[in-house]
Parts: C-alpha cells; sequence; structure tokens
C-alpha cells in the first residue's frame, strides 16, 4: 500500500535536492481528512499495518512538530 502522506505531499514528483515548502500540501490533506486520526493510527496498529516502532516514531515526530509549533506561534 502507498504511503498516503508521502502521495499527499507530492510523492515521488516532489523536488529533488532542496527544501520545499510542504505546508501548502500538508493543510490540503489535513483538511481532506475524514475522522479521528488517533483511532486511524489505533486501527494501523491493531491490523498490523503499522508496527508499535512505525507508530512510536510517528509519535516522536507529532510531538517534535507540535513543540516548535508551540514555540512559534504566539502566546495568549
Amino acid at each position: 500500500m502507498a504511503n498516503p502522506f508521502f502521495n499527499a505531499l507530492g510523492g515521488s514528483k516532489a523536488p529533488q535536492g532542496g527544501r520545499r515548502n510542504l505546508a501548502p500540501a500538508l493543510l490540503q490533506h489535513i483538511q481532506g481528512f475524514q475522522g479521528n486520526p488517533i483511532q486511524e493510527l489505533q486501527n494501523k496498529l491493531n491490523s498490523g499495518e503499522m508496527s508499535q516502532e512505525q507508530y512510536n516514531q510517528l509519535y516522536s515526530a507529532a510531538e517534535n512538530i507540535a513543540r516548535r509549533m508551540m514555540s512559534i506561534l504566539p502566546h495568549r
């Protein structure tokens, strides 16, 4: 099965080498997503489609992104 994140962010058509702005593609993917993302991940984990190690890596990356966003966004 193809990686939906890879495909949503441009897949093999993405530019090689330099940095690219993933924000527009990510926002489009998020806006088009339906359902509960936590439940989707749990279903993938339960079905064996995703390993515990992959889940842990994804969780760690999400925490890192959230921390970085919180350091940039203004506090109210």
